[in-house]
């Protein structure tokens, strides 16, 4: 995934933003802000719910960049050279430039990203309990806990174990650790992504058709 401009580097690794990005940035703030943060926090100015929705929509890709970061610390720490880092539509790519060199460091390159994504989501989640503990209400505390579920959302989701997702690495991991064979673990954790894929169609499919029913 090529960069269309590039953000600068973070722990001395390269950081660029595809132009597709603003497409998803661009639906996730329109969808908090026009109809999300409206039906749980009717009668705000049309103003605020823009800030809300576009300063979540912010620390969200903020979060997508420490995942990604987090990936390429880590595989610098275990030898392996990081090109650089890419957000774009459907998230953050790092481009490491060559494999690990053995199941550890594939579990540790893999496991740190959705790590780095559940913390995040507990993170805010805590300042949101904390808020409604005390008695806030409002889109603050709104924009918070949406940025905990969708955060452990994305933590839960990339540990799916199946290529090319992180879980998909992880399952790599074990089978390369379990049978001493990195082609063989390669193997199994692409039929697993295949698996998933065609489980994604089906219930893709059966929503449908149970819609237009």
């Amino acid at each position: 995934m090529r960069a269309s401009f590039r953000l600068g580097r973070i722990a001395g690794v390269p950081v660029g933003v595809n132009w597709s990005v603003l497409v998803i940035f661009l639906l996730i703030a329109w969808g908090l802000a026009a109809n999300q943060f409206p039906r749980a926090y009717p009668d705000r100015p049309a103003l605020a719910y823009a800030a809300a929705g576009l300063s979540a929509a912010v620390v969200f890709f903020l979060g997508l960049l420490a995942h990604e970061v987090a990936h390429a610390v880590i595989a610098k720490r275990n030898g392996i050279a990081v090109e650089g880092i890419t957000l774009w539509l459907f998230g953050g790519v790092s481009e490491l430039r060559g494999e690990a060199r053995d199941p550890g460091a594939e579990l540790r390159i893999a496991g740190i990203g959705p790590l780095v994504s559940l913390i995040i989501g507990l993170f805010f989640g805590g300042i949101a309990m904390l808020l409604a503990l005390a008695g806030a209400h409002g889109l603050l505390l709104g924009s918070l806990a949406w940025l905990a579920g969708i955060n452990i959302l994305l933590a839960i989701f990339n540990v799916l174990p199946a290529a090319p997702l992180d879980g998909g690495r992880l399952l790599r991991a074990a089978v390369w650790k379990a049978t001493g064979d990195r082609t063989k673990a390669s193997v199994v954790a692409a039929r697993a992504g295949w698996v998933l894929g065609a489980l994604l169609i089906g219930l893709g499919l059966w929503q449908f058709l149970v819609g237009a029913g």
